[in-house]
């Protein structure tokens, strides 16, 4: 041999252009890999966005099982409470079905005494008698004036054993903490 290749083509009409079919199978396989390339991307952000939300989960079922055991807490406590206070809250609620007491009554005339610049913040029935009650509540004043008239005023409406428990300054305002006692008009 003469080292010339021998082109031996046995097909009956041979290809004329190779050209064509070699950039026609290289764009095909340009587009396999920029497919394969967006896939494997898509795979890599899914798997991300997987790991986040299982980390939420897990966040999650902590936040769920913090809640569950606060409100176990919760439940304990109330029933403890319950349990002391159960003879106050039944003589209350004893009062309260007898409608032996003017709630009504009893709040206007407070409302009555109370000056404009003041408001009741907390209030508590301390103990119930027959014909007699006995209260408990916090007023915020705006001055010391203030809360001389209401405890004038309290006096003057008629209830009896007024007195000022406990009194806290505050910028621009005076808590002070009040006992009384009312007893139903027959």
């Amino acid at each position: 041999m003469n080292g010339k290749k021998a082109n031996v083509n046995l097909a009956s009409q041979p290809l004329r252009n190779r050209r064509f079919f070699f950039a026609l199978l290289s764009l095909a396989a340009g587009m396999f890999l920029l497919v394969a390339a967006l896939a494997a991307l898509s795979y890599f952000k899914s798997r991300a966005r997987e790991g986040s939300v299982r980390g939420s989960l897990v966040q999650m079922q902590q936040l769920t099982q913090t809640a569950h055991k606060e409100k176990n807490d919760w439940s304990l406590q109330i029933r403890d409470l319950s349990r002391k206070y159960q003879d106050k809250i039944d003589s209350i609620n004893a009062i309260i079905l007898k409608k032996s007491f003017s709630w009504v009554d009893f709040f206007s005339k407070l409302e009555e005494a109370l000056p404009a610049g003041s408001s009741i913040s907390w209030f508590a029935p301390i103990q119930a008698a027959e014909g007699k009650f006995e209260f408990k509540f916090k007023v915020v004043s705006q001055n010391l004036s203030d809360l001389l008239a209401l405890i004038q005023k309290l006096d003057a409406l008629g209830f009896r054993n007024v007195s000022m428990k406990n009194e806290v300054s505050q910028p621009g305002q005076l808590v002070s903490e009040i006992a009384l006692s009312h007893e139903r008009a027959f």
